[in-house]
């Protein structure tokens, strides 16, 4: 029992410790922070506590901590900016590739297409030959037959006409579809150069703000 109560205590100890330790930091980091405000009379001043600044120049204060903090946020945005635009011209450029493919197949589909209704036509010509001819011969059968031959070669070319009518049709809306990713890219690379420039804007700001906090805890100390 006693051991248990000896834990529980060491324990409550350490705890203790932590939070203090914790407290202290927070009031040494306070202390690093600097504030600064210029009168009406255009005379500049720093402080390091906020309620020493009179109430009529609270809305002017120029907090560097607060800009810095605000400067790595802006660059963090900035960069996750950066990474959508990269992946943005990623997709952009797979579905360019898909398109491509697509018109490269529907290219290959309408060589096909005239190819058949190329030989269609070879067929219906000697179809006609052949009724003309059982024509000529009477053969009732001969006749039929032909008949039948041309009017199934006939169904076949308007088959290959129709397919021939799709293939072009979806040739043509691949394209629109490659102008439009093609238009999709240049519009993400467009973005991802001026995300760029936002993030190099935004790090000459951290530096200038760093800056203006060391000169302005150099010149408190100074007057001091």
């Amino acid at each position: 029992m006693m051991g248990k109560s000896k834990v529980i205590v060491g324990f409550g100890m350490m705890l203790v410790m932590v939070i203090v330790l914790f407290i202290g930091s927070q009031r040494i980091y306070a202390q690093q922070e600097t504030y600064k405000w210029v009168d009406e009379k255009g005379t500049v001043h720093f402080t390091e506590d906020p309620g020493t600044i009179p109430e009529k120049y609270q809305k002017d204060v120029a907090h560097d901590t607060q800009d810095i903090r605000q400067d790595r946020r802006d660059i963090r945005e900035d960069t996750k900016d950066i990474r959508e635009d990269r992946k943005d011209i990623q997709r952009d450029n797979q579905a360019i590739r898909e398109d491509r493919k697509d018109i490269r197949q529907d290219t290959k589909d309408i060589r096909e297409d005239r190819k058949e209704i190329q030989s269609d036509n070879q067929k219906i010509q000697a179809d006609r030959k052949a009724l003309t001819d059982a024509l000529k011969s009477g053969d009732q059968g001969k006749i039929e037959q032909a008949r039948q031959n041309l009017r199934s070669d006939v169904r076949d070319r308007n088959k290959a006409l129709n397919e021939l009518r799709k293939d072009r049709a979806d040739r043509r809306q691949d394209e629109r579809n490659l102008r439009r990713e093609e238009a999709n890219r240049r519009q993400d690379v467009r973005d991802l150069k001026h995300d760029k420039a936002d993030r190099q804007h935004d790090v000459k700001d951290l530096k200038r703000d760093k800056a203006d906090r060391r000169h302005d805890v150099q010149a408190e100390k100074n007057t001091k």
